[in-house]
């Protein structure tokens, strides 16, 4: 009830009831009483006024709802003189209400004071001064309040209120003083960073731009493979004849038998008086010997009945520890250098990349792809194996997906092998692969060289691999999702819809572990 008085109240006074305003109201027990309070606060003209009156008197004095007694009654916070008494018949008790009106319908006092910042023109006759607005001029009172001008937004506060936020001011500046200090000094250093950093960068980029700038204009190929048998053997050259690309073949597919055919052709001489068992190499020096003489044999057979001699590609280019004249060497002068190179148009396809740069190439994927058994394969792409053993030598670098093959592991194999690395790293923890799948692409490596057995055991003295040839691998990848794959002999491509898938789901695989 006290809560529907006040609300009702204040809507139609349009002020804020005080609680000595609810101590009297509450403390009214006749009609008489009623009619001598709100007779000069509120007007029955007025449709509100009337609701409200008829509600108030018939919850105060039917008895229906609970009143709380006020016992302690503080008097009127008010500036208004004293309150001329009442009737005769009220005299007794005129100390329990003070009236907000006089008789005539006029506000008693100096003024009311109403809740919130609302406008006014009373120019601080009426109201305590705040201050003047240095945006319009205009003369701020208590009831417009301290705040933001209400007509041109700008802060207008009291004295004592400027002073307070001069202090507050004052200590923030104080306090972030001595962090300034520090922030720029901090700030310097970050700067003295990135600027030695930007340094390095530029001169990493101009070094990067000298070196590609120096193979364009030089025009070499830096990723000549030396090969042994290709200096004796260049079959694929354009000027031999038909009889010596046969020969040369013939005979290249001889050494290569002898230095990496089976195991079980091998002969081995054993020296039982001595106890001993020499190592001899697979091709012996005597028959290089025995291959440069057929070569050169070959070769001055096919320049029978030419003017030149053995020119070009000479004996001596085949075979250089034989006995044959040097061919005549041409110097170009000044004016043939400056003359430009005549257009070859022999139907050749001469296709290489001019700036033979390394890091590019090994950026690439090509689709590269190898076969392999299980569980060698799962191994490899798991990071266990990380040498893989072929008998032929690949110019490959860079990335290579690895495929398994449709044959089935057996339990041995695969207990024999994870025993076998378990040795090799010292470690009893090493987590295996649980399942090896079939006819299935399951990942990729990283190709860092392919180098040949000697070499690779001076780098690699406890090598896991004894083939000819070693591939050493790094940055293994498996598939999150098998792709079947159907295989083939040695390196070949992926098919483009299972490299783009396998692509897929690789960037997939690390979004997700990032």
């Amino acid at each position: 009830m006290e809560k529907w008085l006040s609300e009702s109240l204040s809507k139609c006074l349009d002020c804020v009831v005080t609680k000595e305003m609810m101590a009297t109201i509450l403390a009214i027990k006749s009609d008489e009483e009623f009619d001598n309070y709100f007779g000069n606060l509120l007007s029955e003209d007025n449709e509100e006024h009337r609701l409200f009156l008829h509600n108030c008197r018939h919850m105060l004095l039917s008895g229906k709802q609970p009143r709380s007694d006020v016992k302690k009654k503080s008097p009127p916070t008010f500036n208004s003189p004293p309150v001329q008494k009442a009737s005769s018949g009220a005299a007794k008790k005129q100390n329990k209400h003070v009236n907000l009106y006089s008789g005539d319908g006029k506000i008693v006092g100096n003024s009311v004071l109403l809740k919130g910042r609302r406008s006014c023109d009373c120019q601080a006759s009426e109201h305590q001064l705040i201050n003047n607005c240095l945006g319009c001029g205009r003369i701020v009172c208590e009831q417009e309040g301290s705040g933001p001008c209400l007509y041109c937004d700008e802060p207008v506060y009291t004295a004592e209120e400027e002073q307070q936020m001069a202090k507050v001011a004052a200590s923030n500046r104080a306090s972030t003083k001595g962090q300034t200090k520090a922030q720029k000094k901090q700030q310097q250093q970050q700067q003295q960073k990135a600027s030695a950093k930007s340094n390095k960068d530029l001169q990493q980029a101009l070094a990067q731009r000298d070196r590609l700038l120096e193979y364009d204009r030089n025009s070499e190929k830096r990723t000549t493979v030396i090969d042994d048998e290709l200096d004796y053997f260049q079959e694929n050259s354009v000027w031999l004849t038909d009889a010596e690309r046969e020969k040369f073949e013939q005979l290249k597919s001889e050494m290569h038998e002898m230095k990496h055919g089976s195991r079980l052709k091998r002969k081995i001489k054993v020296d039982f008086a001595g106890r001993n068992l020499p190592e001899e190499p697979p091709v012996t020096t005597e028959y290089e010997q025995l291959v440069l003489r057929q070569l050169a044999a070959a070769s001055k057979a096919a320049s029978t009945g030419q003017s030149q001699g053995l020119t070009g590609h000479s004996s001596l280019g085949l075979a250089p520890n034989l006995d044959v004249a040097k061919p005549p060497v041409f110097k170009a002068s000044k004016e043939l250098k400056n003359m430009p190179a005549p257009i070859i148009s022999d139907g050749l396809e001469r296709i290489y990349n001019r700036v033979q740069d390394k890091e590019l190439l090994e950026m690439q994927d090509m689709r590269q792809c190898l076969s392999m058994h299980q569980p060698w394969a799962s191994l490899l792409v798991a990071g266990i194996k990380k040498h893989e053993g072929r008998v032929w030598y690949s110019e490959h670098r860079g990335r290579l997906w690895i495929a398994s093959t449709s044959k089935e592991p057996h339990a041995e194999v695969i207990a024999q092998l994870e025993q076998f690395y378990r040795e090799l790293y010292k470690d009893e923890n090493i987590k295996f692969p649980t399942h090896y799948p079939t006819s299935s692409l399951l990942g990729c490596v990283n190709v860092e060289s392919c180098l040949p057995q000697e070499e690779y055991r001076e780098l690699y003295p406890e090598g896991e691999s004894d083939s000819p040839y070693v591939f050493v691998c790094s940055r293994p990848e498996q598939l999150p999702v098998l792709l079947p794959v159907q295989g083939e002999p040695k390196i070949y491509e992926l098919p483009l819809k299972t490299h783009n898938a396998a692509c897929k789901t690789l960037l997939r695989a690390r979004a997700n572990k990032g």
